[in-house]
């Protein structure tokens, strides 16, 4: 279930919903309700390891050097 990023084509208001695959509901803008919505794009969020590692980094425990 991704969250979209959407702009209000009439205040300009920035917002984002989160769109279930069986949503069929026009999305409007919670500021002026305006159905004059487009879709933007966003920058992406990508989650690395856990130990803060680049994951590129070769493992030290592998015996290579």
């Amino acid at each position: 279930m991704p969250i979209y990023e959407f702009q209000c084509n009439d205040c300009s208001h920035t917002f984002e919903k989160l769109i279930f695959s069986s949503d069929k509901e026009e999305i409007t803008c919670p500021c002026c309700c305006s159905p004059q919505v487009k879709k933007v794009l966003s920058a992406a969020s990508i989650m690395g390891s856990s130990d803060g590692g680049n994951a590129c980094s070769p493992n030290p425990s592998s015996g290579f050097s």
